[in-house]
């Protein structure tokens, strides 16, 4: 990316320029999307695994110790 210098002359903004330059900054910006996504995508995931085993889940949430004692229903009735 050239930085413009304010004393340099600048070409005309033509519809194929503008076009051209859009069609570039867009590209640039869906990567950058992209990537936030795969991360955020990935830390979900993460995340949600590690939820699966008491012990983390016990230091990660405040909520769970809240829970109370789960209720078990023993033989039929």
């Amino acid at each position: 990316m050239k930085i413009r210098r304010s004393g340099q002359q600048q070409r005309p903004l033509t519809y194929e320029r503008y076009e051209r330059l859009f069609v570039e900054f867009s590209e640039r910006v869906e990567k950058l999307l992209l990537r936030c996504l795969y991360v955020l995508l990935a830390g979900l995931l993460i995340s949600q695994l590690l939820l699966q085993f008491p012990a983390v889940r016990k230091e990660i949430t405040r909520v769970d110790p809240l829970e109370g004692v789960p209720y078990v229903r023993h033989g039929k009735e």
